[in-house]
């Protein structure tokens, strides 16, 4: 989550030694302890794998409940955001948008949201 807009490409990082894809930038390969990466796209769409509804929410978010799921993109990708569908089912296609998840007085974070494909 930031408070700037940054890029708004979706991107995993690969493993130059073993191939592990993950979607967060780690220091250090988890599978094989390597620090060459380099960036990969991640497929335009995923599958819904899990969701839960929060009916508490942090402070910023307007949207109650707030719909949280995994998205699997294949790979070994599986990424963990805000869902915007009102009846989500497991198996349903999603794709990522990028829009503010929360605003705290003045100031907006953005991140990847999950919406029908």
């Amino acid at each position: 989550m930031n408070s700037q807009q940054p890029a708004k490409d979706l991107v995993a990082y690969r493993c130059r030694k073993c191939g592990r894809t993950s979607y967060l930038r780690h220091d250090r390969c988890p599978a094989c302890k390597s620090r060459e990466f380099e960036k990969t796209e991640i497929r335009k769409e995923g599958v819904l794998l899990a969701y839960t509804k929060v009916y508490v929410t942090p402070a910023g978010v307007e949207k109650t409940p707030l719909t949280l799921g995994i998205v699997d993109f294949g790979e070994g990708v599986r990424i963990l955001g805000q869902i915007n569908v009102e009846n989500p089912e497991i198996g349903m296609k999603l794709r990522p948008v990028w829009g503010i998840l929360r605003k705290m007085g003045e100031r907006k974070y953005y991140g990847f949201k999950f919406e029908p494909a």
